[in-house]
């Protein structure tokens, strides 16, 4: 997933205006207009980075002339009190934009860093972690973009991208016009159906999904669940792939972690993400 510089530069420029750059009021009455500083943004804490080209235009955007090296690219592993990036230039611009820059910092780099938490307690079992559409509004391609830098798959987008029949549907089916309506889906747009109990998990597969989703089973159910499967599948050919979601965190995801099992969405990753703690240390000024 690749960022969209047109965005990017939006986003940034907003935040800019937000945080009153050009009204600092502070570096303005007390920081020389002359003077120049070097600086470095470091980690407090190890984890995965994500957010450099952003924070570079949140600096290009405010002053060009900014020296801006960075040591780390997206989804790269960094180690507590390694260089992240690298400035030099007008004192004034780089105290002005130190906040800005570091609010997407920390926070992509919190998601990418949580997301590589959880790839790695699933990757041996070759489940796959997704997120989800439990996204701050509007901040959803910066959001998804550093699950992907994690090491994580983006799940669907937008309500365009994909079916995905859940429980909400299925109540209004059935006191409408009927589930028979799923069969009648047309396109190659993947397709997939929430089943919040085993026992719907046969009158789910009758229409033939290509992902069936286990929404807040405990592991036990999940066992049970994929055996059937196996049963029904016996040469796993035509079987759908199985995603897990509802009630799994970073903490418990190794109790899901089931062979069989081909994906695990987490909703934490974005709607509870956790900011990896980055700083800005002025090192030099004349």
């Amino acid at each position: 997933m690749l960022l969209n510089k047109a965005v990017i530069n939006k986003f940034v420029r907003t935040a800019l205006c937000e945080d009153a750059v050009r009204c600092d009021i502070t570096t303005l009455a007390f920081i020389p207009k002359e003077a120049k500083a070097e600086a470095r943004i470091i980690a407090k804490e190890a984890g995965v980075v994500c957010g450099i080209a952003i924070a570079q235009e949140v600096f290009n955007a405010f002053d060009k002339n900014i020296l801006y090296i960075a040591k780390k690219d997206d989804g790269d592993l960094v180690a507590k009190g390694e260089t992240v990036v690298f400035l030099k230039g007008r004192a004034r611009s780089i105290l002005s934009c130190e906040r800005v820059a570091l609010n997407f910092l920390t926070y992509l780099s919190g998601i990418s860093s949580d997301t590589r938490r959880a790839v790695l307690k699933v990757r041996s079992r070759g489940i796959r972690i997704l997120d989800t559409r439990k996204t701050t509004p509007l901040y959803r391609m910066f959001e998804k973009y550093a699950v992907a830098m994690g090491g994580g798959k983006n799940h669907r987008f937008s309500l365009a991208g994909q079916y995905l029949v859940k429980d909400n549907h299925i109540f209004i089916l059935k006191n409408t016009c009927g589930l028979n309506v799923l069969s009648n889906r047309k396109g190659d747009v993947p397709f997939e159906i929430e089943v919040e109990k085993l026992s719907d998990l046969r009158k789910a597969l009758a229409y033939g999904p290509n992902i069936i989703m286990l929404d807040n089973f405990s592991p036990k159910d999940v066992r049970q669940a994929l055996r059937l499967l196996a049963k029904l599948f016996p040469k796993d050919e035509n079987r759908p792939f199985i995603e897990l979601s509802g009630g799994i965190t970073i903490e418990n995801i190794s109790r899901y972690a089931i062979k069989g099992v081909d994906f695990i969405s987490l909703g934490s990753l974005t709607h509870s993400a956790r900011a990896l703690d980055l700083s800005l240390e002025i090192t030099k000024a004349y």
